[in-house]
């Protein structure tokens, strides 16, 4: 692990996110990462060109707590995620679950992961060179870059385990996890990257169902509470629960108007009339003929509390449910959008 840490005090000022004179930025890789394994050694070149960073390389959570454990001593205020969707989905841990950091740091993710869903949306764009430039810019006072502070809620997972919760920004169960693992193990050997792939997954599911060979899709007997109001019990094809404002492609498949945080959606097995509603779900367009009984279900939430035997994923990273989970919202995180 390599560090260059900044000179200087932080400020009061760096408390509330302005780049008045600067904020002690972190920097945290995992040279692992899908996008990180042709351009490491572009990120080590921008270092040595460029003080002013705390920096360390972590590929694994017990790693990337460690990290953050010193970023935190070292006052770091603002904490730059190199890395894919799961290793922010690891920092976010050890930020909201764990609470590394007595006050959580400004967040800027770069898109150097093989999907980055969570930086494309809440992320600062470009790649991840052309991003660091931009970072080191508007950190440096450069008043010529337009930015913006996001907020967004941190999805916070409980289990009956006692163990730590899991945190991160995007949840999927039954076909989700059944998909990405079919798609990384059978489809995906060579290495492709970006948007494309989530897609590719979400694509051959829905074909699927269309084609009538919905019984080739695991369906999950499920138990849920939306904001503690009475059980309802199913049998699900597809559950998702996110905190982020566009999926891959831009789509928004969450058609709930309560004004609550976790976006929730949830497709019944053999819905109905799903060719003819596909374009309104996909983006988020409530229909007539989009309802529960016709095997449709959204809805914004404070808490949500599941009860299924299985796998989910949070951010991409796979994790099995043993006992009930309780899901709601922390933070909300702030992310630097440049």
């Amino acid at each position: 692990m390599m560090t260059r840490t900044k000179n200087g005090e932080t400020t009061e000022d760096n408390q509330i996110f302005s780049n008045q004179g600067g904020m002690n930025a972190g920097i945290l890789t995992n040279p692992k990462s899908g996008g990180n394994r042709k351009t490491g050694d572009g990120i080590r070149d921008f270092l040595n060109r460029n003080s002013g960073f705390v920096y360390a390389e972590a590929t694994n959570p017990e790693e990337i707590r460690r990290v953050l454990a010193d970023f935190a001593a070292r006052d770091v205020n603002l904490l730059v995620i190199n890395g894919g969707d799961g290793t922010i989905q690891s920092a976010l841990t050890a930020i909201y679950g764990s609470n590394a950091f007595r006050v959580p740091p400004l967040i800027a993710l770069l898109k150097a992961g093989t999907t980055s869903m969570l930086a494309l949306d809440a992320g600062v764009k470009g790649a991840p060179l052309p991003a660091l430039e931009k970072i080191l810019r508007w950190n440096t006072g450069d008043k010529g870059l337009k930015h913006e502070v996001l907020k967004r809620h941190i999805i916070k997972v409980n289990d009956e385990s006692g163990r730590e919760p899991l945190c991160g920004m995007f949840f999927g169960a039954g076909a989700i996890p059944f998909g990405i693992e079919l798609f990384n193990t059978r489809i995906n050997r060579g290495g492709m990257r970006g948007e494309i792939i989530p897609a590719m997954v979400i694509a051959r599911f829905l074909l699927q169902i269309l084609a009538g060979k919905e019984n080739s899709i695991p369906e999950t007997p499920i138990e849920i509470s939306i904001d503690r109001n009475a059980t309802v019990r199913c049998h699900s094809l597809c559950t998702m629960i996110t905190t982020l404002e566009r999926l891959f492609l831009g789509i928004h498949p969450f058609w709930g108007r309560e004004g609550a945080p976790l976006h929730f959606t949830m497709l019944e097995k053999s819905p109905k009339h799903l060719l003819a509603n596909l374009p309104f779900l996909l983006w988020g367009k409530k229909r007539s003929k989009v309802t529960r009984d016709n095997g449709y279900f959204s809805h914004n939430a404070c808490i949500i509390k599941l009860d299924f035997t299985g796998r989910f994923i949070l951010d991409g990273e796979f994790f099995e449910a043993t006992t009930p989970l309780t899901i709601e919202p922390a933070g909300p995180a702030k992310f630097l959008r440049l």
